[in-house]
């Protein structure tokens, strides 16, 4: 059981390290070189007994396991430290915050230990053992409070709904698309022409006015207003040049 513990906070301590600014290298202190032994002048002293294989027995039994109360600490706790790994895992996958690859990591590894935390049973841990745990749940906390602080919201204004402004162009671009759309229309039937390029163009503004009309300003987004007068625009440049096309046909005619 003591292996299981301190290898589960040796990983919460890998794991918080990622959140925490490298510092600068440390130097290790140089280690004194070893004495050469002298030659003992007195006759060595006779080796103590081995310790009888009881007495360890003995000091094992004495281990004091976790009490219910402190357990039920213990379960009381990881459920907290569960619902908060939900909650974050919940919020970052939210289209409100920004992709972040080490958050992701720490995300992953802190899960696993929690995991690893909820194997554990009471008849495994001793009393110190609990409060090591108690520890290493604080420890999850810190590390989930660091990766509330380093998220970032998504920049993003591509939902932002149109402006008044915006929408007061957009329907006064397709007011005048609609109209030239119509003059055209009546001229390129008067023509008597059948040129399928011209009725295209035609067919497409108008799909692309049928579309419009069915737009109202609380279901479009300032991004579609934007690319949607762009469109009209080039499509009332198509017509006008299919307008004087029919111009110079006339003429000719």
């Amino acid at each position: 059981m003591k292996r299981k513990v301190v290898a589960v906070m040796l990983a919460l301590i890998m794991t918080t390290s990622l959140l925490t600014a490298c510092g600068g290298d440390k130097e290790m202190p140089a280690v004194a070189p070893a004495s050469p032994a002298e030659t003992p002048t007195e006759e060595p002293e006779p080796e103590a007994p081995a310790e009888d294989a009881s007495d360890t027995d003995t000091d094992e039994a004495e281990v004091e396991m976790v009490s219910d109360e402190n357990f039920k600490i213990l379960q009381d706790n990881y459920a907290l430290i569960s619902n908060y790994a939900d909650e974050v895992r919940e919020l970052y996958t939210s289209d409100e915050i920004a992709a972040n690859p080490d958050i992701e990591e720490v995300i992953l590894e802190t899960e696993d230990i929690i995991a690893e935390l909820g194997e554990l049973e009471q008849a495994d841990i001793t009393a110190e053992d609990a409060e090591d745990l108690n520890e290493a749940m604080k420890l999850i906390i810190e590390t989930y409070d660091n990766l509330l602080e380093g998220m970032e919201l998504v920049d993003d204004d591509s939902d932002e709904m149109v402006s008044d402004e915006t929408f007061a162009e957009l329907s006064e671009a397709y007011d005048a698309l609609t109209e030239l759309y119509n003059t055209v229309a009546a001229a390129y039937n008067d023509s008597g022409l059948d040129v399928p390029e011209v009725k295209t163009a035609m067919d497409q503004a108008y799909e692309l006015l049928e579309q419009m009309g069915d737009v109202s300003q609380d279901s479009i987004t300032e991004a579609d207003a934007e690319a949607l007068a762009q469109a009209m625009i080039e499509m009332a440049n198509g017509l006008q040049m299919i307008a004087e096309g029919l111009v110079e046909t006339q003429d000719v005619g």
